[in-house]
């Protein structure tokens, strides 16, 4: 019998994210409705099953719950992740024409929430479970620590961002949530409570503007944020500590796009 109330306590005991454990469950859920007892034959079983549904991606996610699950119950069994092709470079990002334009548009429209959410993004290189919890406060101190993915990080909001955004915050408290939505009460727009909302709303308005959908996600403004921190300042160690990466072989992949940025330059330019 699997235990799934134990497990939540488990995890809740093991402080680990609130996403982290709502996907956790999720897979052991899927898992029990399958099968009533976890043994290696049931669970290459079900692996080879994910695999025919679903993104490598996904199902190493739902095994590294299953695993998480077999550690709670001492369960002594083992289960091999999906080999992923190593990445060579960041994909899907937008270019700098591109927020040129949407960020033009929002101006034209009046839409100057957005351009603060946008700004917030791309000019500290946020993810966007972590800019829904800025406050104006945190902008007024011109930073923010917070536990995020199972240890303590600072973001620090650099002065063009704030001399950008400041105007647009005047009408709020000092504890008031700085990520804005497109729905008004009180004359003002309400906050937005959940990523998943976020990234619906970027997708209404990356149609509105012209801007495709494959570049328009909250986490290429992350990416957008490395690769042009890279031009200004080429130290990848400190890249790897304002993004909050755990390890610099994480942020190597900016590097590896701005070498491929590079070598296009040396073709355009040795004609000789």
């Amino acid at each position: 019998m699997i235990d799934i109330d134990g497990f939540r306590q488990y995890l809740y005991e093991e402080e680990m994210a609130r996403n982290t454990v709502i996907s956790y469950l999720q897979a052991v859920e899927q898992y029990a409705r399958r099968f009533d007892e976890i043994s290696k034959g049931n669970l290459i079983e079900w692996k080879q099953e994910q695999l025919a549904r679903y993104k490598p991606t996904t199902v190493n996610l739902r095994i590294a719950g299953l695993m998480c699950y077999c550690r709670y119950a001492r369960i002594p069994v083992r289960l091999k992740t999906v080999k992923m092709p190593t990445k060579t470079c960041v994909e899907n990002v937008i270019t700098q024409e591109q927020l040129d334009q949407l960020l033009r548009g929002l101006d034209q429209d009046g839409r100057r929430c957005w351009i603060v959410n946008i700004l917030l993004l791309a000019k500290t290189g946020m993810r966007i479970s972590e800019a829904l919890r800025v406050k104006k406060s945190d902008i007024e101190h011109g930073q923010i620590t917070m536990h995020t993915k199972d240890h303590m990080r600072t973001i620090y909001f650099p002065a063009s961002l704030v001399t950008d955004i400041w105007a647009d915050l005047a009408d709020l408290s000092l504890s008031d949530q700085v990520i804005r939505g497109n729905r008004y009460q009180y004359k003002q727009p309400v906050p937005i409570s959940s990523s998943a909302g976020f990234r619906n709303s970027l997708n209404r308005i990356g149609v509105r503007y012209g801007i495709p959908k494959e570049v328009l996600h909250p986490h290429s403004f992350r990416h957008y944020f490395a690769l042009e921190f890279l031009k200004e300042n080429p130290d990848i160690a400190l890249l790897a500590d304002i993004l909050g990466h755990r390890s610099i072989d994480m942020t190597r992949i900016y590097l590896k796009r701005s070498q491929e940025q590079l070598k296009d330059a040396v073709d355009k330019a040795v004609k000789w």
